[in-house]
């Protein structure tokens, strides 16, 4: 038998998967490359920011204006305007540092496992915290940033066997709390990729890479 983990914050109704956003309003959590234009690290951080109420449905609308003289419109500006596109990919030691200088209310922890096994273990600390994880996958066309909410157990043994993320690449997901899984219930020792992801669309071999997780500031 298997157990399943979701942050409380995040709940499935008929409407979709949906967060209190800062407003206490409960909106829609996933946010899919195009709909605010931009780097999948960056949707990745939007979620996150939804999923622990720090930001407002509205703050991310494509077409608002963040009033640079607060601390919130400085932050979104630059993530949402000045980084929107990254061709190469969103440095995760980059984001942190951006993250904990801003003058916004918010803090980001970045670890980077040696071990694959320690990667996944430090991901589901922080699930069981209640906080979102972001996650880098590098596979053999490129990377790719996802939003981890949850994962997989068995009951017997206590082994992880799936990541449950939220991937700003594929569609909304309507009947469980997420649309992509990472399945490292058997790892590959001999791929330089181990691991499964699959969405709905596709399955193809992945490597973890960094992770961070964000948090509003003590």
């Amino acid at each position: 038998m298997s157990s399943i983990k979701i942050i409380n914050s995040i709940k499935l109704d008929s409407k979709g998967v949906r967060v209190k956003d800062a407003n206490g309003k409960y909106i829609l959590l996933h946010k899919r490359q195009g709909d605010m234009d931009g780097a999948c690290a960056v949707y990745s951080l939007a979620m996150a920011m939804l999923c622990i109420g720090a930001i407002t449905n509205e703050d991310l609308q494509v077409y608002a204006n963040p009033d640079r003289r607060t601390c919130k419109g400085k932050f979104l500006s630059h993530f949402l305007e000045e980084q929107g596109l990254v061709r190469r990919g969103y440095s995760f030691i980059s984001m942190a540092r951006e993250i904990r200088e801003s003058s916004f209310n918010l803090d980001a922890i970045r670890k980077n496992p040696k071990e694959d096994d320690d990667i996944i273990n430090a991901i589901a600390d922080f699930i069981d915290k209640e906080s979102p994880v972001i996650i880098s996958t590098d596979f053999k066309e490129g990377a790719h940033a996802l939003l981890a909410v949850g994962y997989e157990i068995t009951d017997d043994s206590d082994k992880i066997t799936k990541i449950l993320c939220l991937d700003p690449g594929e569609e909304a997901p309507k009947y469980s709390c997420w649309n992509c899984i990472i399945d490292v219930s058997h790892k590959n020792e001999k791929s330089e990729y181990p691991y499964v992801c699959i969405t709905r669309t596709q399955a193809y071999r992945v490597t973890l890479g960094d992770i961070l997780m964000i948090k509003k500031a003590e």
